[in-house]
């Protein structure tokens, strides 16, 4: 990985910026608005929107791939609009200013098999005077061969979630269900410890929706004015599956420390080995709920597994 902002800057007035830029962020806002600021640099315009020379290809649908487009729909002679084939022909084309052209595509790990090869050909034979910003929160999700040709950026970012009363009362119940697990427990207790996890893929389920309403109503206007309905539902699910990913990375970071507290308790080894069943549990359960798997079992999944591996933590220990 390599450089910052500023350095991308430093080379657009150097006219020294390579024609296929990978920007990565786990905070999609900034990526989005840095890859914006940098295209208008470029462009030397102060709106992307109504440049001729500005084009852009999202993922579209409830799948959220980025579509080749199919020849059947095609209309005279034009492939369809957001779909790669069409991105790849506009760039071929004659600068309408007769000045740099720029292009934006995001999310690019949402591209299909065949969106891939095609725009591989691109990278292999960029058009001239082009500059295509690929932008991703997953860069190991893209082919090798993509990568490989294009100059990385990584842009650091911290966690993007405000606080929510909700997530706050969440993470109390979840610590203390975990307390209750390793601190043993009778018939009448298990019966209670089972109603608690439930509880809590629910109300874990209500704040993942309070957060991807929330953010929906931040980006609403630019996303009523700006897309199309397949490409807004494609946004839709990319912030749920972007909230999920962060709640679960912060479950992951509540357990270590949940760890290292009860370590302290003369169960050191049985806790680490636990702590390691749960994390592996805990990424079983977030790869199921990116291949699309549906969110309330994913997450209900982990809680079965975690009161299996902390109540035999909790026997192996006594």
């Amino acid at each position: 990985m390599i450089g910052t902002r500023e350095t991308l800057e430093k080379a657009i007035n150097n006219k020294r910026l390579g024609h296929s830029i990978l920007l990565e962020s786990k905070n999609k806002k900034l990526l989005e608005d840095t890859a914006h600021s940098l295209a208008c640099k470029i462009l030397e315009t102060k709106s992307l929107q109504s440049h001729p020379d500005y084009f852009s290809l999202r993922p579209a649908g409830r799948s959220r791939f980025i579509r080749i487009g199919k020849k059947d729909d095609r209309n005279k002679g034009s492939w369809p609009e957001n779909t790669m084939r069409r991105l790849i022909d506009d760039l071929n084309k004659t600068s309408n200013l007769g000045g740099p052209k720029v292009a934006i595509i995001y999310d690019a790990e949402r591209m299909n098999k065949e969106s891939s090869n095609a725009f591989l050909k691109t990278l292999e034979e960029p058009p001239k005077n082009t500059i295509i910003f690929l932008l991703t929160q997953r860069s190991y999700d893209l082919i090798n061969t993509i990568r490989s040709r294009c100059l990385t950026y990584r842009i650091p970012s911290n966690p993007v979630l405000r606080k929510n009363e909700l997530w706050d009362s969440w993470k109390k119940s979840y610590w203390n269900w975990m307390s209750n697990l390793v601190e043993g427990y009778d018939k009448n207790k298990l019966c209670d410890l089972f109603f608690g996890f439930y509880g809590m893929v629910l109300k874990l389920q209500k704040t993942i929706e309070n957060y991807r309403e929330t953010i929906l109503e931040e980006e609403k206007e630019d996303l009523i004015k700006l897309l199309s309905d397949e490409e807004k539902t494609a946004i839709e699910i990319g912030i749920e599956r972007s909230v999920r990913e962060q709640l679960f990375g912060e479950i992951a970071d509540l357990t270590s420390q949940f760890v290292k507290e009860s370590a302290s308790l003369n169960r050191g080894y049985y806790m680490v080995n636990a702590l390691d069943s749960a994390i592996e549990a805990l990424s079983k359960s977030l790869s199921l709920l990116q291949l699309n798997f549906n969110a309330a079992s994913a997450i209900e999944l982990y809680f079965l597994k975690s009161l299996r591996i902390w109540s035999t933590a909790n026997k192996e220990s006594a």
